[in-house]
């Protein structure tokens, strides 16, 4: 157990360094090998691996925890579901004017990775473990609204 802590606080400690690494690394073998195209098969089992990864992180004991927090969840709540809608809809006005790109860009802005926004809380110093016990609950909200 120790060492698997040792490992999360070294690949917390060099987070920043590791994501870059990773996009830098896939611009290249995207531009150096066109056939890498064919390993786009394997982009949606990664992300379940992230976001499982991420989950794996919520303590089932503090689960109802974020429930609890009424003012945080209803800041959440507002934030992902009112003020980002409006941000991109303002936003979206400059994007180029191919339909398939404005969708791909509201896509990106309105359903974001929970993985992705509980690793910036916690660079960003938040509350990322309360965020992460929240992200159940924002993740099955997301998909209700987009079946709607």
């Amino acid at each position: 157990m120790k060492g698997m802590d040792n490992l999360r606080a070294a690949f917390d400690a060099h987070q920043i360094a590791i994501y870059f690494g990773a996009v830098i690394l896939a611009g290249l073998v995207g531009s150096l090998f066109p056939q890498a195209a064919s390993l786009e098969l394997l982009v949606n089992p990664a992300l379940a691996l992230m976001l499982f990864v991420t989950f794996l992180q919520v303590p089932l004991a503090e689960l109802g925890r974020a429930l609890t927090q009424v003012r945080f969840l209803a800041a959440l709540l507002v934030a992902n579901f009112i003020v980002a809608p409006i941000l991109v809809s303002v936003l979206v006005q400059f994007a180029p004017v191919d339909p398939m790109i404005r969708l791909g860009i509201l896509l990106v802005l309105l359903t974001p990775c929970i993985d992705y926004v509980v690793t910036f809380a916690h660079i960003g110093r938040a509350d990322a473990r309360l965020l992460l016990d929240a992200t159940p609950a924002l993740l099955i909200l997301q998909m209700l609204l987009l079946q709607r």
